[in-house]
């Protein structure tokens, strides 16, 4: 089998104003979609964020004739970021799966689970301009706001584990937020809560937002703060699990980790690790040093999910629910076919078709990229920012720069 045929489409995916350290979310995020057509008849496809198409181009004189069951030397070969060849790995599992018959998980190992949690992935954030979105598209602007959200995906989705993604607001609301959270989803009753403010705390206000949130018995703190040292720093003041997706985030992070000490949960990402094999890979080295491996999400679509279902299926070490951005795309945003992946009681249940168990929609996937031929560039929505807050600035002096980043880290 070799792969006759490479296909690479950028799109644009509609995003709600969601709240977070830098700023407020475009009003679209963009992904590459990556297909692939086999001698044979086989089809794989695979997603990553952004647009890797150029990177993705660069390889494409190998990739045209070569064997996709052939990971091993895939790898070696590869000329690009680990992000775009994310989309290019999970395309050619996808497709030599197909052609043996199985499910990607069972093919590049076997399954740990029948079927993985995910956890809610909560933000403050404004209302949908438009209205659009598959749940949540009303405003969340204060505790209040946001435990509302909350019983939102609860009730929708069946949610145990939830994520106040902080940092947007000061650390006395982000408190109260989970205060008031734990108080509404009580830990005797099962749920866990963690909170993330992307690394916007000084170690100074992180041991003091944990010394006021430990009664609530968070899950665990990922990355308050900006640094492996500053978390080891950190975890001098609490028991509490340090977590992190922006200070180990790739392999070259493990030793210092290792060294200092600092990360006690990694949230692994196949984008960003270098496709779903380096997901395994990365539990792999969780049990040898003995971390949590827990899981992260960022505006995926339906290709993207189907691939951390798979990954997360296959990696025994997944101890934590993996963080899904999936509810936060729209209900008819999707580029599969047959509609939006469903979770049951907080649960994705493992597809039992051969590959990835999700099929590309032609005509959505042509959509959503005349969205991004078409739609010029992102709204950054500052006026939504200006409207609550005329005095804020930006943080360079541009007033046109994507996610309208007002602030310096750390902030507080």
């Amino acid at each position: 089998m070799k792969i006759s045929k490479l296909i690479v489409t950028p799109v644009a995916t509609h995003d709600q104003p969601l709240l977070n350290s830098t700023g407020v979310h475009e009003s679209y995020r963009v992904r590459t979609i990556v297909q692939i057509e086999t001698t044979g008849g086989y089809t794989g496809a695979g997603e990553t964020s952004s647009d890797h198409t150029v990177d993705i181009e660069a390889n494409r004189s190998w990739i045209e004739g070569y064997d996709p069951r052939q990971m091993t030397k895939a790898r070696l070969l590869w000329k690009g970021t680990p992000e775009a060849w994310a989309a290019v790995e999970t395309a050619m599992l996808d497709a030599a799966a197909k052609q043996a018959g199985m499910p990607v998980c069972d093919y590049i190992g076997g399954r740990a689970r029948d079927r993985v949690e995910w956890a809610a992935y909560l933000f403050y954030k404004f209302a949908d301009e438009n209205g659009q979105g598959e749940i949540a598209t009303g405003a969340a602007l204060d505790p209040e706001g946001f435990v509302r959200q909350a019983e939102e995906f609860v009730e929708k989705y069946g949610f145990k584990a939830l994520k106040i993604k902080g940092g947007y607001f000061d650390p006395d609301t982000d408190i109260e937020t989970f205060r008031l959270l734990r108080k509404r989803f009580p830990k005797q009753d099962g749920y866990e809560i963690r909170i993330d403010p992307n690394a916007v705390w000084s170690i100074e206000t992180s041991i003091r937002v944990v010394k006021e949130i430990e009664q609530y018995e968070p899950q665990y703190l990922e990355d308050p703060t900006d640094s492996i040292a500053d978390h080891a720093e950190l975890k001098k003041h609490t028991d509490i699990p340090t977590a992190s997706n922006m200070c180990v985030s790739a392999f070259a992070h493990v030793k210092p980790n290792a060294q200092l000490e600092g990360i006690d949960v990694i949230l692994g990402d196949h984008h960003h690790w270098g496709g779903i094999l380096a997901y395994k890979e990365t539990g792999v080295l969780c049990r040898v040093m003995g971390w949590g491996l827990s899981g992260h999400s960022n505006n995926s679509l339906g290709v993207s999910q189907a691939a951390m279902l798979h990954a997360c299926a296959a990696t025994p070490e997944l101890i934590y629910p993996a963080d899904s951005h999936y509810p936060w795309t729209d209900e008819d945003g999707d580029i599969i076919k047959g509609g939006k992946l469903q979770f049951k009681d907080g649960f994705m249940a493992v597809p039992d078709a051969p590959g990835l168990g999700v099929e590309i929609d032609e005509d959505a996937l042509a959509e959503r990229h005349e969205a991004l031929l078409s739609g010029g560039p992102a709204s950054n929505r500052k006026e939504m920012i200006l409207d609550m807050d005329p005095s804020a600035s930006p943080r360079y002096g541009e007033w046109d720069m994507p996610n309208f980043p007002l602030y310096s880290k750390p902030r507080w």
